[in-house]
């Protein structure tokens, strides 16, 4: 769970190292995921009478997972590191409020006391204890945020049909990102990545990628949800504090402040978790809430 979260939350370095030397953003995340999924599709292909029943769930995950990963990789690109994560930290409590919209449950204490620990924290975070402002929101921030709500809103999809296989969802959600990242690239210059680069960015989308999924996936799989809930947090201070270490990005004190805010929410709607999480572009998703 720790080299899955530190892996995660270094993300944002491969990322800008490859976009600095030729592959800019969009077609970075389209290449990345074109490694990925092509792949992972000839599998569901061979497998594809597993599908039947599973054509809408599949669609709300080639959509809402794909922009899940596009958006916050765009906005891990070119935004600030910790900003960009802890907007995104507020998912799981866009998830009270689409799992009371969609599935009918009930928001509760826990999910009243994290709604308002994530607006305090973000508004924080946002305006950096100078009063609260839209205008305050850039590109990066907006982009951080909708991948914040279409991760939850997959949540919903993918708690109302579990009995979908866990490689058919990555599937589903890999396509998403390549043909969702496919129109912001057309828009930007053609890449212009040395050759021997491409070793590198297959390491990456292989090794990177895929590994911190399977490491995620690992350590979930075999430990309560009090606990993995605990740790998926490590993902925001080791990607603090490498941007604190490689970038010269360091959080002022009440945007730390915020960030504590929001991890706690994103803490209290965690834990009400009963059964084990699922994931969706490595990134932890509660399953079956009491």
């Amino acid at each position: 769970m720790l080299l899955g979260s530190s892996l995660w939350g270094v993300l944002w370095w491969p990322l800008r190292y490859f976009h600095g030397a030729g592959l800019h953003g969009a077609w970075l995340i389209f290449t990345v995921y074109l490694l990925l999924a092509l792949p992972a599709g000839l599998w569901s292909w061979r497998r594809r009478h597993e599908l039947r029943q599973h054509g809408r769930t599949l669609v709300g995950l080639f959509l809402l997972g794909g922009w899940t990963n596009v958006a916050f990789m765009l906005a891990l690109v070119h935004g600030e590191v910790v900003r960009i994560l802890l907007l995104f930290y507020l998912s799981p409590v866009w998830a009270i409020f689409s799992a009371r919209i969609f599935l009918k449950e009930a928001i509760g204490w826990r999910g009243v006391l994290a709604a308002l620990l994530a607006v305090a924290g973000s508004a924080l975070v946002v305006s950096n204890g100078g009063g609260f402002s839209f205008a305050d929101l850039d590109m990066n921030d907006l982009l951080a945020i909708s991948s914040g709500l279409a991760f939850a809103l997959s949540n919903v999809i993918l708690r109302a049909d579990t009995a979908l296989g866990d490689v058919h969802r990555a599937t589903a959600v890999w396509w998403g990102c390549v043909l969702l990242a496919l129109p912001f690239a057309l828009f930007q210059r053609l890449p212009a990545l040395p050759l021997p680069e491409y070793g590198y960015l297959l390491a990456f989308s292989w090794l990177w990628i895929a590994g911190a999924t399977v490491a995620v996936q690992f350590g979930v799989a075999r430990m309560p949800v009090s606990v993995s809930a605990v740790i998926m947090p490590f993902e925001v201070i080791v990607g603090a504090l490498s941007a604190w270490w490689l970038a010269g990005e360091a959080p002022t004190l009440l945007e730390s402040f915020g960030g504590v805010l929001i991890l706690t929410a994103a803490l209290l709607q965690i834990t009400r978790s009963q059964g084990h999480p699922v994931l969706l572009g490595g990134v932890e998703m509660e399953k079956g809430e009491r």
